[in-house]
């Protein structure tokens, strides 16, 4: 680690700590607990250790890279993020420039907190010559305790069937744990992806623009031409 974490806190019990690091949000909690499940590296049964936990930025993909050889979830959970600005309840952190054909992609990813609610926005400047494709997300893991279903939009779903993910079209979520109700909603990243590896007890409902969009030949609003900024945003409630 060796880097100052942000700790961001509402005076009412919700607080959120965040590395650098991958401007990865490590934990969110509030009085009664852990609202996403701590971030902790696991051995998976093959041997590769795996993080899993809080909630990460994915940039400029979420899902596989496909042709663009870029990795899962792409390159902003493994940079270094620049602290732009820090507040008691809300921080900005910066990537100014992205790695192999996204050097001119510049990230801005500000994360605010209150009472039982967290924003996220994150934003995109291209700052090059050449068109780049962008079609990120976020990917929050929701604590449970003994949850062996979830109810997603009154719908049950079973954890254990979870491993290959569900994607759930909308602008809003409601997601239902045995010890909370949780609502999330984005206008911008409205394809949500429904997943556990049941590695540890959580669940994660992450909201992305249209999924594995990488996976599929390029649509026109994901291409962000040169000179242009893009935003998303996308908000959690809990109670």
């Amino acid at each position: 680690m060796g880097m100052d974490m942000i700790e961001l806190w509402s005076g009412t019990g919700t607080r959120a700590i965040i590395d650098p690091i991958g401007g990865w949000i490590l934990n969110l909690s509030d009085e009664y607990g852990d609202v996403l499940y701590p971030r902790r590296t696991f051995t998976a049964l093959d041997g590769t250790k795996k993080q899993r936990g809080g909630c990460h930025v994915c940039l400029p993909n979420f899902g596989p890279g496909g042709e663009s050889g870029l990795v899962q979830h792409g390159f902003g959970r493994t940079e270094i993020w620049q602290i732009a600005s820090r507040e008691q309840m809300q921080a900005t952190l910066e990537l100014p420039t992205g790695q192999g054909e996204y050097t001119a992609l510049s990230s801005r990813m500000t994360i605010s907190i209150e009472s039982r609610a967290m924003h996220l926005r994150l934003e995109f400047e291209n700052t090059g010559t050449d068109t780049l494709r962008v079609a990120p997300g976020f990917h929050p893991y929701f604590s449970l305790t003994d949850d062996e279903s979830v109810t997603v939009n009154s719908e049950p779903y079973q954890l254990d069937e979870l491993a290959g993910t569900e994607f759930i079209d909308g602008t809003t979520m409601q997601l239902v744990t045995s010890h909370r109700t949780l609502t999330l909603d984005s206008d911008d990243l409205t394809t949500w992806a429904l997943w556990t590896d049941q590695l540890g007890p959580y669940v994660c409902l992450e909201p992305t623009f249209r999924g594995n969009a990488f996976l599929e030949n390029p649509q026109d609003d994901e291409l962000l031409p040169a000179g242009e900024v893009r935003v998303y945003t996308a908000t959690l409630q809990w109670n």
